[in-house]
């Protein structure tokens, strides 16, 4: 593949998207859908076409990050998960010391499933706990309770996941700062490598949406949304975790490679129903996905892409700044964005340090305007 003259850059990450559920819950705006589990087996067998269509049609080096993600793909039986992550294995050259992720849900990570997980190679576990207090799952519609979760985790340890990533949803209607705190003890007394804590977000479309559009749910006050974020960082830094983008914390040396790759615009293949994939040779780039639906996916394999878009220099360069400045660590900024970066130091939300760029604690929580200044 080309781009005016220039050879794109291998792809070294996979993504694999799972998009079945059990339960689609009401804050839920990603590509996935309950009821289809018939849809399995001829799903793993369309994700194998793809791939092996993808690795005669593209550039993959060795794999250094691979993600199996969702949807729920710890709901895959242990007998199709072990075919999936073999089928992956024969296709690629998957570094010895790749990052291997799963997504599971706490109701569908059982001894089989986990054992089949391990023996594929997955050697990191993104556990949905989404939180401990009642009512938030309830508001939530999770279908997990705190028990599930811990027991999930717990026998993910036993047997030997050595890195477990949880992840928590703070901004809950209902939730105030107390329950958000003994949500985030109880997450880290758990022990996990790695929390992602993300800020709800009421999506068009979405159940909970229509639900607070209804006035049944109510609003949820601003300040106390900072205040949950406050409360975050200190727990969090006070348990040992460091805040490496955004939204997620790490023990040193759990950051998730894979992430890093979408935050440093480094080239990923997405395979599956409504994935996207990303490419690059370093100056411009191109995007394109995959039709979203797991039936129409299933009939349109090997050629299950939707469409596309080419970006620019300028959009590219855009993009993986707006990108870089999500991570606490920053990035040497792209040329040409000198009156924004000026701006946004101005504001107080970014520093600027020999001809590096890196967002402040102000600039990671309001990232969202740092993303309007350089788009």
């Amino acid at each position: 593949m080309h781009h005016q003259g220039r050879l794109v850059r291998p792809f070294k990450n996979l993504y694999i998207h799972v998009p079945f559920c059990k339960h689609k819950c009401g804050y839920c705006d990603f590509n996935a859908y309950a009821g289809m589990d018939r849809l399995m087996p001829d799903y793993v067998d369309a994700l194998e076409r793809e791939l092996m269509r993808a690795r005669e049609r593209f550039a993959f080096d060795q794999l250094e990050t691979v993600y199996l993600g969702g949807g729920t793909p710890s709901l895959l039986p242990a007998n199709l998960a072990a075919r999936l992550l073999a089928s992956i294995r024969s296709t690629f050259d998957v570094a010895p010391d790749a990052e291997v992720t799963l997504e599971a849900n706490p109701a569908s990570t059982d001894e089989a499933r986990l054992e089949a997980w391990l023996q594929g190679g997955v050697n990191r576990l993104s556990i949905g706990v989404q939180g401990f207090d009642p009512r938030a799952l309830a508001v939530l519609e999770r279908k997990t309770d705190a028990a599930q979760a811990t027991r999930a985790f717990q026998l993910a340890r036993a047997m030997g996941v050595g890195n477990i990533s949880v992840d928590l949803i703070y901004a809950v209607p209902y939730q105030n700062r107390e329950s958000w705190l003994d949500t985030l003890r109880r997450a880290i007394a758990l022990g996990p490598d790695h929390v992602s804590t993300y800020c709800l977000s009421f999506e068009e479309g979405t159940l909970l949406y229509r639900r607070r559009a209804e006035g049944r749910v109510p609003e949820v006050d601003p300040d106390l949304q900072w205040d949950q974020l406050d409360a975050a960082c200190v727990e969090m830094e006070a348990a040992g975790f460091h805040r490496y983008e955004v939204s997620n914390w790490s023990r040193p040396g759990f950051e998730s490679r894979h992430n890093q790759a979408y935050w440093r615009c480094r080239p990923v293949y997405g395979a599956g129903a409504g994935a996207h994939s990303y490419a690059t040779d370093g100056v411009s780039a191109s995007r394109w996905w995959n039709v979203a639906g797991p039936k129409e996916y299933i009939a349109a394999v090997p050629e299950p892409r939707a469409d596309g878009e080419e970006l620019a220099p300028r959009k590219a360069a855009a993009e993986s700044l707006m990108l870089g400045l999500r991570t606490v660590e920053g990035m040497s900024p792209p040329s040409g964005f000198d009156a924004e970066l000026g701006q946004l130091t101005e504001a107080g939300l970014i520093h600027c340090l020999g001809g590096h760029v890196a967002p402040t604690r102000r600039g990671l929580d309001l990232h969202n305007q740092i993303a309007l200044a350089v788009l």
